[in-house]
């Protein structure tokens, strides 16, 4: 958990050059995470992939105010005002892990923990305090191809 791709690509919290590993309050979410990503969905097979839990004590993470999302946080493709907002998080060393809305989901689950992303500061010192849980192989339904 490095947090490479993210440096190299930015993402929707963050702009390329920053360190940051991203994490989904569930699988299902993670993985739709992935899909909405790929411009072809044979990718999903030109690598193994694994998902694994990860913990972490209450005292590391912040919850993104709903207050604090300006207009256009939810922009596909992302854009620089979310990321913007991600910058200043990771800037700040505001907290080793920060709860965000998923544009993915649903607008009336998207506070609830489970229906959140985590975007996660490797470089952050709490970063220690991630537990991360085993790894296991993830198989993609072929009906996605």
């Amino acid at each position: 958990m490095t947090g490479m791709g993210a440096f190299l690509h930015g993402a929707r919290w963050n702009a390329p050059g920053q360190y940051v590993v991203y994490a989904s309050g569930n699988l299902s979410l993670a993985m739709l995470e992935v899909l909405v990503h790929l411009d072809d969905a044979e990718a999903l097979w030109a690598v193994p992939h694994v998902y694994h839990s990860l913990r972490w004590p209450e005292r590391i993470i912040a919850t993104l105010d709903r207050s604090a999302l300006p207009k256009g946080w939810n922009d596909r493709p992302e854009t620089l005002v979310s990321q913007a907002v991600g910058n200043e998080w990771l800037e700040r060393q505001a907290s080793a892990v920060l709860a965000v809305p998923s544009v993915v989901t649903p607008p009336e689950l998207r506070f609830q923990p489970l229906y959140m992303n985590y975007p996660i500061n490797p470089r952050h010192p709490d970063f220690a305090a991630v537990a991360v849980g085993q790894v296991y192989g993830l198989e993609w339904d072929t009906r996605l191809r």
